[in-house]
């Protein structure tokens, strides 16, 4: 069985142009017949969206029917954190939260979902990751501690931002160093595998990177994964089929 898999950071629906659509991104990525979606920076009923809610509208206009989001802070009169849509039913939902070493910084958290695909169970996780490396491998070593608790005939796919080698500089500033190993990639690959993704999928005025991907249970196959260009965010998604 081939299960189709896209991460994207759809970055509150705002493409480069400024314009703030959440149906032309979806209806944009339907034509890769997904069968689940991780999403990133999701808004719901916020101001500065219109009091939208964009994971409803995501899951309408993509025709994945099944959806969960995890909320991670109060903004703007609304909420924000990651969301999960899939073809098939969603047996289970939660949403943890990463740790914080100061309070200040935006808080970002691990949302998990459990599907059936056939007789196979599907764990899937939508993550977002923090722009400090420490934060970065305490959010690392809480995922594992999830992961290592699910049954091992269980299917694990990963999809997310990992803001890998990011750094805040500033208000709404980063800086991105490349790197050819990354502490929190090499945690996760002890368990799992990582897709063979490398093009850059995140741009900014400071700078750019890999920094979306997806990783997955050595039971199941990835064998096929393309990076899908768009100025609808400033993220590219990342697609990946599966052989389950």
């Amino acid at each position: 069985m081939i299960l189709k898999a896209i991460t994207f950071n759809m970055c509150h629906g705002e493409g480069l142009d400024g314009t703030i659509d959440v149906e032309r991104q979806a209806k944009f990525l339907k034509k890769y017949k997904p069968d689940i979606i991780f999403l990133q920076e999701i808004d719901m009923y916020t101001q500065r969206v219109y009091s939208e809610n964009q994971i409803y509208t995501f899951s309408k206009y993509v025709e994945l029917q099944y959806r969960a989001m995890g909320i991670n802070i109060k903004y703007r009169n609304g909420y924000y954190g990651d969301g999960i849509l899939s073809r098939f039913p969603i047996e289970y939902s939660a949403n943890y939260l990463m740790p914080l070493l100061n309070p200040e910084n935006e808080q970002r958290g691990i949302l998990c979902n459990k599907i059936s695909f056939g007789t196979t169970k599907l764990n899937l996780f939508s993550v977002h990751y923090p722009t400090n490396l420490e934060e970065r491998i305490l959010a690392t070593e809480e995922l594992i501690n999830i992961i290592e608790k699910i049954d091992e005939n269980e299917v694990i796919i990963i999809g997310g931002d990992f803001n890998v080698g990011v750094e805040k500089i500033g208000k709404h500033q980063y800086k991105f160093e490349k790197s050819e190993q990354y502490i929190e990639y090499g945690m996760l690959e002890t368990y799992l595998n990582k897709i063979e993704n490398a093009e850059d999928t995140w741009f900014s005025k400071i700078g750019q990177g890999c920094i979306d991907t997806m990783f997955y249970s050595r039971n199941i196959k990835a064998i096929r994964t393309e990076t899908i260009e768009t100025d609808y965010s400033d993220h590219y998604a990342v697609y990946t089929e599966f052989e389950i």
